[in-house]
This record gives structure tokens, sequence and C-alpha cells, in this order.
């Protein structure tokens, strides 16, 4: 059996960061507060945190997917207590990994071109095999949502809120666009769940409580609206979208206002990445 790495042989500061699959023998592992059958050889996940000395590690499930909650180590833990093992990463969890978003990405493109029922099939193909995948849990969320069936949106909503690896801000448009989808069906509620946790991953972006501040509208909190609408200008105070909005309120007080909110006056021009809701059609 080849021993751990020595700590003469771990990375340097500088190197490039830590990404690939390590083992321990579970005695080792029992004690440093693991939990498993003593004789065992346990398989991790190890990804290094970016611009940080710890390690995040996932225990490897049967079909080489990491699962389960993530642990922090330091990298000179992983590399004195653990024994990487390059070959399981590069010919097992590498190719799995692959297939996985090749199948969310086809369901991705279905879904795209409303072809709802074939993206079912390739979500929940993937949430068979690793069933805290992030893209695919939201993606089957949003195929329930555009098919209007609550009930299993509702499902879905519940198991991404038990996934640890969802609320981090690579995720936080997928938080974005399951809130503009609830707030079309009339899911207020919901829809600002998901919102409030898009925010917490991003507090800086003006579209995103332009969505907040429409959907407390639709709730008839129109106080709250205008709150979230000056905190969006003062974040920007040439969006444009919120000025209007903000001044259609101000007039509403005053008796002056239309029958409509400008809710359809403009497109909303963001950079990529900025979070934001599609124009909503006219009347909408």
């Amino acid at each position: 059996m080849q021993q751990p790495t020595s700590p003469q042989h771990r990375p340097r500061s500088g190197h490039k960061p830590v990404k690939g699959v390590f083992s321990i023998e579970s005695q080792k592992f029992l004690g440093i507060g693991g939990i498993a059958r003593a004789g065992q050889r346990l398989f991790f996940y190890a990804e290094q945190a970016a611009d940080s000395d710890q390690v995040l590690m996932q225990r490897l499930s049967r079909d080489f997917i990491p699962t389960g909650t993530r642990r922090a180590i330091s990298r000179e833990q992983l590399f004195t207590q653990y024994q990487p093992e390059p070959s399981i990463y590069l010919n097992k969890v590498v190719p799995v990994m692959r297939r996985l978003e090749e199948a969310v990405s086809a369901a991705d493109g279905h879904r795209e071109r409303q072809e709802l029922f074939a993206a079912e099939f390739e979500y929940k193909g993937v949430l068979q095999l690793d069933e805290e995948h992030v893209r695919a849990a939201f993606g089957l969320g949003l195929t329930y949502l555009e098919r209007q069936e609550k009930h299993n949106a509702d499902v879905v909503f519940h198991k991404i809120m038990r996934i640890e690896a969802a609320f981090t801000p690579e995720h936080k448009h997928l938080f974005n666009e399951f809130g503009i989808q609830m707030r079309k069906l009339g899911m207020y509620d919901e829809a600002m769940r998901y919102y409030s946790q898009a925010y917490r991953l991003c507090d800086t972006d003006e579209h995103l409580l332009y969505n907040m501040a429409r959907t407390l509208y639709e709730k008839g909190r129109v106080k709250s609206c205008r709150a979230m609408l000056a905190q969006a200008l003062r974040l920007n105070p040439e969006f444009p979208e919120a000025r209007a909005f903000l001044a259609y309120l101000e007039s509403l007080a005053r008796g002056e206002a239309a029958a409509e909110p400008p809710l359809a006056a403009a497109a909303l021009e963001k950079p990529p990445g900025v979070l934001d809701e599609p124009q909503p059609a006219q009347g909408h």
C-alpha cells in the first residue's frame, strides 16, 4: 500500500490549486473525526477554494460522483494525511462528471425549445446519478414551472433548499430565474424566497432588486416595493426602469397615476453575468 505524500513533497505556496481524488485509510479518518468502517479505504474529491489555503473535500459515491456535505481541510493536512489517486480522477471522476454536464446541457436545450417532457426525462436521469446536482435540480424545477405544475415545482424547491452546493455565487442567476417564473405564476411568496436567496449571494445587483420590487408590488406591498426601488437606485441612480417605476408610485400616491405601472417601458440592459428579468410583453 502506498504511503501518503510526505510533507516535503507537498505543493508549496504559489502552485496551482488542488483538484483531484485523494484517499485515506478509514482508521486514520476515524481518528480525525470521520465515520466509516474500520479497514475501508475512503475516496474523496478535493478542490481548493479560490484564494484560500482551504481544500473542500467530498466523498465519492459508488458511481464516482462527489456527493454529500463538503468538509474544509488545510492544504497541508491534505498532503500529509491523504494519498493522491490521479488514475481514479482521470479515468473515473472526470468522464462521469463530463457525461452529467453534457446531459444537463442537453436537458437545457430541450427546455429552451419547449420540449418540456424530454427536458424532464434528461434532468431526472442526471438526478438519479447525482441527487444533489444543482443545475439539474433547478432545471427540473423550471421545467415544472413552465408546465405550470406548481406542486411538483414546490417539491423541487424544498429539495434545492437542502443542497449545500446551491448556495454559491455561481448559482445566483438560477435563484433569480426561479423567482421570475414563480412570480409569473402568482407564487409571490415562493418567488420572494428565491429572490432573497439570490440577494444573499449578491447584494449589489440593481436588476435583482427591481425584480423583487415588482413582486412586492404585485403582492400589494407598495411601501416595501418603494423601498426596494430606492435601494436599486442607490446602487445605480441612472437605472431608467427603476426611476420610471418609482415615479409611477409617487404619482399614484398623489392620485395622478395611470392605470398600469410602467413595467414594460424598455428592455433592461445588462452586462454578461448580471441578474436580470427578461422584458415582459406589453400588458403582462
